[in-house]
Formats: C-alpha cells, structure tokens, sequence
C-alpha cells in the first residue's frame, strides 16, 4: 500500500528572510492561478481542480508553516483528511515550493513563478483523474511521494533526531572553537 501521508521539512535554519520571500512567492502563485482561472477555457479543461472549491495556494502555505512550526520543523500531513490539502500541495510541488529528497518533501525557493507554469502545475494535477466509484476523483497522491502513517511517523522521527544531533554537533563545535580561541591555540 502507497499510503497516503506525506512527509514535510523546513530548510536547515529557517530564517524570517526566507519565510517571507517563500510566503510571497506562495502569494505571487495564487495570483496567477486566479488569473489562470479568469481564462473559461482553461478554467473548463481543470473543473475537478476547482469544482468544490478553488485551491488556495497562499493559505495553505501559511498553514504548512504553522504545522512545520509545531512539529520541530518535520511535519507528517495525511492528503485523505482534506481534498483540498492534496491538490494544494501538488500545485505547489509542481511549481518548486517543494523537492523530494530523504522520504521527505523539503521547502524550496522557485525561481520564478509564471502563469505558463500554474497552468501546466494545474494540468499535471489534474491528469491524475481516475473513475472511483463511477465518479471522476482528482489522485494528486499519484505524482507524489507517500507513505503508510506508521512508516512516514517513524521517518518523521528519525528526520528529527538527525536535526537535534546536526544542531548539537553545531553548538559543540562553537564552544570548542571559543576554548581553543580563549587558549590562544592557533586554528585555521
């Protein structure tokens, strides 16, 4: 079984700089998916997108942050719980804001955010429509990395413990560099 639970990371350090140039990107995104969406063509090509509501890239970004912000910057998200979560984060893996590495999907800075790349980001998404129970169900599950609860919990766990130990090897390092500076030895 694939599962459904993904696995979410901050950058190493997380800083307000950062943050707020992702948050603003997110913005810029949901921007243009709007706009994206005053086009009734397009807006007909990507209904099951936005047939029960339309996806809010900005808002969700801001909950990702709040959840990553909880859970000691690892967080695991269940796409069963909320349509809308899988969507959302879909678009948002397919624009850049996410890269999958080390079981996880890391937060990233896109480069540049076009309403050519929303609209293929919404067109990736919604190619994942499969028939379920005689109805047409968007499947963002299929283009992203997902696993059971228990085995994305216990990689969640070991994600955390190899943050603690890479931040304490930090911390060590620093206090052994100030003796060794208060020694007067002599260091590159």
């Amino acid at each position: 079984m694939a599962g459904s639970h993904l696995l979410l990371e901050t950058i190493d350090e997380p800083d307000c700089r950062f943050a707020a140039a992702w948050l603003f990107r997110t913005a810029q995104a949901q921007n243009l998916w709007t706009q994206a969406l005053g086009d009734p063509d397009f807006a007909e090509h990507v209904l099951l997108l936005h047939a029960d509501g339309i996806p809010d890239i900005a808002a969700f970004a801001l909950e990702i942050f709040g959840e990553l912000a909880l859970q000691h910057h690892v967080a695991v998200m269940n796409l069963e719980e909320d349509s809308f979560l899988g969507r959302e984060f879909g678009l948002m893996e397919r624009l850049g804001f996410f890269l999958c590495g080390r079981g996880s999907y890391r937060m990233t800075m896109p480069k540049t955010i076009t309403l050519a790349a929303v609209r293929r980001a919404a067109l990736e998404v919604e190619s994942t429509t499969a028939l379920e129970d005689g109805l047409e169900v968007i499947q963002p599950q299929n283009l992203l990395q997902t696993f059971p609860k228990a085995e994305a919990e216990g990689i969640r766990a070991r994600l955390i413990a190899l943050r603690r130990f890479n931040a304490v090897s930090k911390y060590e390092t620093v206090l052994l560099q100030d003796k060794l500076d208060h020694a007067g030895v002599k260091h590159r």
